[in-house]
């Protein structure tokens, strides 16, 4: 990519408990992450409080797959003063998105994906 863009990408196990998404905002924050993808999140719900709770006050934008009752789903949460979300499709076990590199203009994609490792195949023809 032309400018730097830095990716995390983490099997949280779990994001309901508060002292958990403390744990999980110290390495963006930290690591100056401009989007992360975290998958198992075991979260039916995503809203500006929870979003906000893992990626501090920065500017924010999200789009996320639900979890099934407690497994699964999956947030791919990002900064959106540097990013910039042009198209996306949600899955069964995955997230694909296109992004716009607003330093840059560059155009790319990302998936995130998660789920059973008994058959692979349904994760892929997601996207």
């Amino acid at each position: 990519m032309g400018d730097n863009i830095n990716i995390i990408s983490w099997n949280v196990r779990g994001l309901n408990c508060p002292n958990k998404r403390g744990d999980v905002k110290w390495v963006p924050c930290n690591f100056r992450c401009d989007i992360a993808i975290l998958q198992e999140t075991k979260m039916e719900g995503f809203n500006l409080s929870t979003a906000i709770s893992l990626w501090g006050q920065r500017s924010v934008d999200w789009m996320v797959l639900p979890s099934v009752g407690r497994s699964g789903g999956i947030v791919i949460i990002w900064d959106d003063q540097t990013l910039k979300l042009i198209d996306s499709k949600v899955g069964t076990y995955a997230i694909c998105g296109k992004f716009k590199s607003l330093n840059d203009d560059l155009v790319w994609g990302l998936i995130g994906g998660y789920g059973s490792n008994v058959d692979y195949r349904c994760l892929w023809a997601q996207c």
